[in-house]
């Protein structure tokens, strides 16, 4: 009974090996230029491999996330979102540390400046879709993390009167040690 089988599978790998990816291909994620050569009644098409630009090289490559290899470490903050745009999905939620690469630290940061640009209103397209007949709500503009707390879900809509005002969390103290590019002392609270 073993003799069938161990037939079978050599011939499988013998054939495999002459008729399938046994045979050396050209690189498959290569790009390639059509080119059409006419040399009298005959005409050829060939795809050539074009070489890839060289990709530059990050300044510190011996960074262990992406964002500490190209030093934006403390340079970014809730209104970057270009560079926050390539770390959620498209419904606005954080795709997972395994699959950005981001150190601990950093993953916390951009969370918060995710979470922050969504309270803004700086990531419209970033939004779950509505369901089926669902008229949207008329959307609010010029909101910059003017009345929300730090770690809630519901908006400050009243600091108190003039002698008692509660002091009103702006940022997030995970972010204190950006760059700052003012000499004046960063105020979590207004």
């Amino acid at each position: 009974m073993a003799a069938p089988s161990l037939l079978r599978g050599g011939l499988r790998r013998l054939f495999t090996g002459l008729f399938g990816n046994g045979w050396a291909s050209p690189p498959v994620r290569a790009l390639r230029e059509v080119v059409e050569v006419t040399e009298g009644n005959t005409t050829t098409i060939e795809g050539k491999i074009i070489e890839d630009a060289e990709t530059p090289t990050p300044p510190n490559p011996s960074g262990q996330c992406p964002i500490c290899r190209w030093n934006l470490k403390h340079k970014y903050d809730y209104v970057d979102v270009l560079l926050l745009s390539q770390f959620i999905r498209s419904d606005g939620g954080m795709l997972p540390r395994r699959v950005t690469g981001l150190c601990l630290e950093e993953h916390k940061k951009i969370a918060v400046c995710v979470q922050m640009a969504h309270r803004a209103g700086l990531l419209p397209n970033h939004r779950p879709p509505l369901p089926e007949g669902h008229i949207p709500k008329k959307p609010k503009l010029n909101r910059y993390l003017t009345r929300w707390s730090v770690r809630s879900a519901k908006p400050i809509w009243r600091r108190g009167p003039k002698w008692c005002k509660k002091p009103m969390p702006v940022g997030h103290p995970l972010l204190k040690d950006n760059v700052k590019y003012t000499h004046k002392p960063l105020y979590l609270n207004h």
